[in-house]
């Protein structure tokens, strides 16, 4: 019976071998692909930032997360505009389902301190630009015609209403895509650290996809583009990401400014989206909100159009919830 035993553990670890070393020679003969399939299965956005780095920095430089990194794929949310399709995008939109059609609730009523700031607006991806700055594949370091503008003439429009707005101008998606998220996260971080005056928080994005032609550039823009009093005007929308601890207050604030826009101008706004994934930072306060104005296929004009209706919008919002 011993002898049995031993006899069958010897085969068993000749097989073993056998089957580890097939294994290893067919994993090795093409190591760089099977690794780089890997990588991108779980981070398909690596497939732009590939092209200018090591694939293996790459994939550790991902994997190595801290306790503020958001793990859910928040960039691959947002890389719509380097990797997707037409095809794709349809697909995304199908999968990102619109929020309950209930009559939004007000959101819980807050303080506002006159003198100090209590507004943040900062940006997450503040590379991404309008028509006609096509640099880049719509992200550029020209501000003067990215969401850097937007987000400077939504602060103005605001300050007009007696709001103190704190505009954050730093770039977090650049030199690096990877890891924006948690770049800002750090940012806001920091800005709340001073003032805890700031009592809602808004992330500008541009929206946007991959447009093969003309006719497909006039088609998208048709799709984001309203107008009021006879001036063109990006529509806008928000985003709410479903992991975040505080989402059902995240989406509230969200359907509650939606609600107001489509009071005050109908067509305006599109629908609050919640992404099937994600956090987007939205767990430093129950009223943030991350807005895209316009997509790529918008001029600046048009987006810097949409900070005066959406600034409008947000003050009627935030009287109402001012304690």
């Amino acid at each position: 019976m011993r002898k049995k035993s031993i006899i069958l553990s010897i085969i068993l670890s000749i097989s073993f071998v056998a089957i580890f070393s097939i294994t290893s020679k067919a994993i090795s003969s093409n190591e760089e692909d099977f690794l780089k399939y890997l990588i991108t299965k779980t981070y398909p956005e690596l497939k732009e930032e590939k092209k200018n780095k090591g694939l293996v920095k790459i994939g550790f430089n991902m994997l190595r997360k801290d306790e503020d990194e958001i793990a859910s794929h928040e960039n691959q949310e947002f890389i719509k505009i380097t990797v997707n399709d037409k095809k794709n995008t349809e697909t995304n939109n199908k999968i990102a389902k619109p929020s309950n059609n209930k009559k939004p609730e007000v959101p819980q009523k807050v303080e506002l301190v006159n003198g100090k700031p209590q507004i943040l607006i900062y940006h997450t991806h503040g590379t991404e630009s309008y028509e006609p700055e096509r640099t880049g594949n719509y992200h550029s370091l020209n501000r003067k015609y990215s969401v850097l503008a937007v987000g400077d003439e939504l602060k103005k429009h605001l300050e007009e209403k007696g709001y103190s707005v704190l505009h954050n101008q730093e770039y977090h998606d650049y030199p690096s895509f990877n890891g924006s998220y948690s770049r800002s996260l750090k940012t806001a971080r920091g800005v709340l650290s001073k003032y805890d005056s700031i009592k809602f928080i808004f992330d500008i994005h541009r929206d946007g996809i991959d447009i093969k032609n003309e006719e497909m550039r006039k088609s998208v823009k048709k799709q984001e583009t309203t107008t009021i009093d006879g001036e063109k005007v990006a529509r806008f929308s928000i985003v709410v990401g479903p992991e975040s601890a505080n989402r059902t207050e995240v989406e509230k604030f969200a359907n509650y400014i939606i609600d107001i826009s489509n009071k005050k101008y109908p067509g305006l706004a599109k629908k609050v989206i919640v992404k099937p994934y994600g956090k987007f930072n939205q767990f430093l306060s129950n009223n943030y909100a991350l807005i895209e104005i316009g997509g790529n296929a918008n001029t600046i004009q048009e987006s810097l159009n949409t900070t005066k209706y959406l600034s409008e919008i947000l003050d009627e919002a935030l009287k109402n919830m001012k304690r």
